[in-house]
C-alpha cells in the first residue's frame, strides 16, 4: 500500500479542514502522504476562497483544479447559458457531480485512496458516494467517531478560526437566513443570483413553461416580503428550514 496515492477530497469547509488537520495529527504529511484537492468552479462564497488562501499561505498545501463541463469552468456561467438552476431534488445534484466530482475522478490516478470528510453524524451519506474503478473511499472521521463538534475542536486546537460552511451562492439548499446574509454581505452576488433567476424565468415564460425559483418564490420576495401573503409564504419556508435535515453536498464539506 505504500505506493498507493492518497487524495483528500477537499470541499473547503469545516469537515475538510478538520480532516486535513486530523491527518497531520496522525503523523501524515500533506503533499507527501496525502494530497488535498479542491475543485474551484468559481461560484463558492468568497469566504471559502479567502479561508483557502489563508491556509495555503500558512503552509497547508492544496491542489486547486478548474472543472470543465460543457465548455464551462464556472458553474454560474453554465447555468446562465442553459437557463438552469442547481437541483434541490435529493440524488439529482448535477452541479456537484459535473463541476466537482467528475473533475476529481479525472485527476485521480488509480489505484488510489480517496479520503472523504463525512463526520460520524453523516454515516448514512457513505452509501451515496459513487466512486471510480480503482479508487477506494475512506472516511477517517467516521472511523475515529468524530462528529461536527469534534471537527470544530480539531481546528481550534491549531488556534485557527472555524471556517464558514462552504456553499455556492446559487445553491438552492441555502436557508432563507443565508440568502439574507448573502444580500447583506455580498450584494453583488445576490444581484447575480436574482438576475439568473429572472433570466431563466423570462426564457421559460416565452416557452410557455412554469417559473422556477431557488426557494419556491422569487429571491427578492424571499429576503424582503411585502404583502401578508408573501410573509406567510416566507414563514413556511423558515419552518421548513428549521425542520429540514438534508445534508450538504460533497462540495459543502
Amino acid at each position: 500500500m505504500a505506493d498507493v496515492k492518497v487524495y483528500l477530497s477537499h470541499g473547503g469547509g469545516v469537515n475538510s479542514w478538520a480532516l486535513y488537520l486530523y491527518l497531520i495529527e496522525q503523523g501524515e504529511v500533506p503533499g507527501q502522504d496525502f494530497e488535498a484537492v479542491f475543485v474551484d468552479h468559481g461560484t463558492d462564497w468568497p469566504e471559502t476562497y479567502e479561508y483557502l488562501n489563508i491556509m495555503m499561505e500558512k503552509g497547508y498545501p492544496v491542489t486547486v483544479l478548474k472543472p470543465e463541463y460543457g465548455g464551462f469552468e464556472i458553474l454560474y456561467d453554465y447555468c446562465q447559458r442553459w437557463s438552469v438552476i442547481p437541483s434541490r431534488i435529493p440524488g439529482m445534484r448535477w452541479c456537484t457531480q459535473n463541476f466537482k466530482v467528475e473533475s476529481l475522478k479525472a485527476y485521480y490516478k488509480p489505484p488510489c485512496i480517496e479520503y472523504i470528510g463525512f463526520d460520524v453524524g453523516e454515516k448514512n451519506r457513505m452509501t451515496g458516494v459513487i466512486g471510480k474503478v480503482g479508487v477506494e473511499q475512506d472516511f477517517p472521521l467516521i472511523t475515529a467517531e468524530i462528529d461536527r463538534g469534534g471537527c470544530e475542536e480539531i481546528i481550534r486546537r491549531y488556534n485557527l478560526p472555524v471556517p464558514p460552511r462552504s456553499k455556492c451562492y446559487i445553491c438552492p439548499f441555502q436557508t432563507r437566513t443565508e440568502w439574507v446574509e448573502l444580500k447583506r454581505t455580498h450584494p453583488d452576488l445576490f444581484c447575480k443570483a436574482t438576475k439568473l433567476e429572472k433570466l431563466i424565468n423570462e426564457r421559460r415564460s416565452a416557452a410557455g413553461k412554469e417559473p422556477v425559483y431557488f426557494r419556491d418564490i422569487p429571491l427578492e420576495t424571499l429576503v424582503k416580503p411585502k404583502t401578508r401573503r408573501e410573509r406567510a409564504k416566507v414563514e413556511q419556508i423558515q419552518l421548513l428550514d428549521a425542520d429540514y435535515d438534508m445534508p450538504p453536498c460533497r462540495c459543502g464539506l
